[in-house]
């Protein structure tokens, strides 16, 4: 058996706030890039002749789109319609309802999922037996878990796959919250993860993971984007990552005070195939003709105006460390916790933590005593730096 697990292609992205000065190649291959990024993967699909194609919602930017934006995934799906290779196929929160609205009918191998828990089955050429569980928002956030909903693993079926849209967390958290613990009761084979635009496996097997997006789209969604392509092996399901990305966003750190020709003849050695949007930071200490050129802009139009055409320079900025603080008497109580609690209600720290991070360890700072712990932490810190 062989299938692709993919998220959040986000076809219809808008792209605001690009920059005027963008020349107008780029613009144009970074405002098509999360459709030649799909159109990427469809064509491996049918090259490996994959057996389903699985999306773990977000398949849209929005409930509602374009007539363009929905001729073109008409025209994928039905690629793979030609080939007998089905699409299963979920709305997560930024997609919601995107089948309630005017949209051009999907070809007869595409099975979506409604808001209720389903289970779809499926029996492979090799006579395998496959089941796929999933869901699909209705609103823009999923504040009760579902993953009760969810059936146990039957013994009828060779394999069975999770489609989940949502985050590590607690009842209340705005999207689908889940526990590892709670997947692996489940028993499924594999765990199809989306709404985290950052590749994370959460466990190794039964696989537990992310895939992340497609085509990483703005400059805080850096490195190479994709897919996986996951092939049974000795009876387990294994995943490898497929790169689809079509513009590459990057950050690059210089602790050096370097001037423009310095910075040219550094950018000058990188091999880029894939053309790049990159975000220079300098975090040194700065010769005062470098902090003047940075900040009058003369720098950035310099380093433009003489990169090859592949490369474009979103920004260049210099970081510099806080040197003052406020004493801790000075900050009123109320306001310190109310400010922490709002940071670390709303911060998604499981989307931030890189994947080596152990699953106990992840679920722990996603919980309430997890999250006092941080704050008595941050609070103890700053009298520390205060004292």
């Amino acid at each position: 058996m062989k299938f692709i697990h993919a998220a959040d292609s986000h076809l219809g992205n808008p792209f605001k706030g690009l920059d005027r000065e963008l020349p107008a190649a780029l613009k144009q291959l970074v405002q098509a890039s999360t459709m030649h990024a799909f159109e990427k993967m469809i064509t491996q699909a049918l090259t490996a002749q994959v057996d389903f194609l699985v999306i773990a919602g977000d398949l849209y930017s929005a409930t509602e789109n374009s007539p363009k934006v929905q001729v073109f995934v008409h025209q994928q799906f039905e690629r793979l319609n030609q080939a007998n290779i089905p699409v299963y196929l979920s709305f997560g929160n930024h997609d919601f309802e995107a089948d309630q609205h005017a949209h051009l009918p999907w070809p007869a191998n595409v099975h979506v999922f409604s808001q209720d828990v389903a289970t779809q089955r499926v029996t492979l050429a090799s006579g395998e037996r496959v089941a796929l569980t999933g869901f699909s928002y209705q609103t823009p956030r999923q504040m009760q878990p579902v993953l009760t909903d969810f059936p146990v693993k039957s013994t009828m079926d060779d394999y069975h796959i999770g489609l989940y849209h949502g985050a590590l967390g607690k009842a209340g958290d705005p999207y689908a919250p889940f526990t590892v613990q709670g997947l692996l009761t489940k028993r499924y084979d594999y765990w199809a993860l989306g709404h985290i635009h950052v590749r994370q496996t959460l466990h190794e097997q039964p696989f537990i993971g992310y895939s992340g997006n497609l085509q990483g789209l703005n400059r805080k969604e850096t490195g190479e984007k994709g897919y996986y392509l996951v092939t049974a092996t000795q009876g387990k399901l294994v995943p490898v990552f497929q790169p689809s990305t079509v513009i590459r966003w990057e950050e690059l750190v210089f602790t050096d005070s370097l001037n423009e020709d310095e910075l040219l003849a550094q950018l000058a050695e990188r091999d880029d195939q894939t053309p790049v949007f990159l975000t220079i930071q300098f975090t040194g200490q700065l010769d005062p003709a470098v902090v003047e050129r940075l900040t009058s802009g003369v720098m950035l139009a310099k380093i433009r105006a003489n990169l090859p055409a592949n490369q474009w320079v979103v920004k260049l900025e210099r970081r510099q460390a806080a040197t003052t603080l406020l004493a801790a008497d000075q900050i009123d109580q109320q306001f310190w916790h109310d400010a922490l609690a709002q940071v670390l209600d709303d911060f998604d720290m499981g989307a931030h933590l890189p994947a080596q991070v152990p699953n106990v360890v992840r679920e722990y700072y996603l919980s309430a005593a997890g999250k006092q712990a941080l704050r008595d932490k941050m609070q103890q810190l700053l009298l520390e730096r205060n004292m």
